[in-house]
């Protein structure tokens, strides 16, 4: 009787660290974009919309709103693509909730979900191809024009070229943070570094500084959006997501970036969200809105890098992080 009270009791405790505590972070992540549209408004002299306008109501705003069918090869697949990304990211912060899930709860499970939702972007911009994204269909003879043999790309085709340079250079250093706790600890597994503080060792903060840039990255915002820059592509590989698909490519942003944050109290702080400790999950989400807060405030002072800026920023980050993983092997 005392076993099956046991199994029971672990069984609810497991519903709602998978299931209760992603909701709470999805519930409270509809806040963050007005919160960053205000911070941004106040820096530049400006009001701004209300803190509930640019993320809550607007969830609620395209649910209302009519689908329209994408030009797309594949419809239902690109539709599917937002689907996809949410589920990877609740799986990814339900994953820290339960460090002692063994081979579910390790550093090789976050990096792969976390690339699934990386390369999720290839695959829209693969699929979709709408009017406003396809080019004139001759060539552009003007001085200095590309060659007759030059291939053309649809805009969505050219977003999802960036994202893929993005994934492949520029996220580098975001994964070589993540790894910097796991070498410090000499594990994989996240139950070896859950109450462990490394932020304040001299490669733990190296390791924050790469993070905290690979954040920037991994959101693709200002002034890394250039995957869906308005100057050019205008939403690049996302151009044709429209009402319910538009509300979930929103919620997927959000939740994206407090479960970074999140995983960044849970990594370098040792504060993973228990649900048997509920004040363990204020402090983690109080830190994962550290990061989208001093987005807001560098993205309001930058404009759209390009790959020319890129990939400087990514070499001299990752080769900071790498310094951090030296000295996270040598335990300073």
């Amino acid at each position: 009787m005392i076993a099956y009270n046991m199994s029971y009791l672990y069984g609810i405790e497991l519903i709602l660290s998978i299931v209760g505590i992603p909701l709470i972070a999805f519930a409270v992540s509809t806040l963050i974009p007005g919160i960053q549209r205000k911070i941004q408004a106040r820096i530049q002299q400006r009001k701004g919309p209300s803190i509930l306008s640019p993320g809550f109501w607007a969830l609620f705003k395209f649910l209302a709103k009519k689908n329209k069918e994408p030009h797309s090869i594949m419809p239902k697949l690109y539709k599917f693509m937002p689907v996809v990304s949410f589920v990877v990211i609740w799986c990814l912060l339900a994953s820290t909730t339960i460090p002692n899930m063994g081979v579910l709860s390790n550093v090789i499970v976050l990096a792969g979900l976390l690339k699934i939702e990386e390369l999720v972007y290839i695959v829209m911009g693969s699929l979709s191809s709408s009017v406003m994204g396809i080019r004139m269909p001759f060539i552009d003879d003007c001085k200095g024009a590309k060659s007759l043999s030059a291939v053309k790309m649809t805009l969505e085709q050219l977003g999802a070229v960036r994202a893929f340079k993005l994934i492949s250079v520029g996220s580098f250093p975001f994964y070589v943070a993540v790894m910097i706790p796991f070498i410090q600890q000499k594990s994989i597994y996240l139950d070896s570094i859950s109450g462990q503080n490394i932020l304040f060792t001299v490669g733990g903060l190296l390791g924050a500084i790469a993070y905290f840039v690979g954040f920037m990255i991994m959101i693709k915002d200002y002034p890394f959006s250039i995957m869906h820059t308005k100057a050019d592509v205008i939403e690049g590989p996302t151009m044709e997501y429209s009402g319910t698909y538009r509300a979930i490519y929103l919620s997927v942003k959000e939740l994206l970036m407090i479960t970074l944050g999140s995983l960044f109290a849970t990594l370098y702080l040792g504060i993973y969200p228990d649900v048997n400790n509920p004040i363990t999950i204020i402090m983690n989400f109080a830190v994962a809105f550290v990061f989208p807060i001093l987005g807001a405030v560098i993205s309001a002072f930058t404009p759209v890098l390009t790959f020319r800026q890129v990939y400087p920023i990514s070499l001299y980050t990752t080769i900071i992080a790498f310094v951090g993983v030296i000295l996270a092997l040598m335990g300073i």
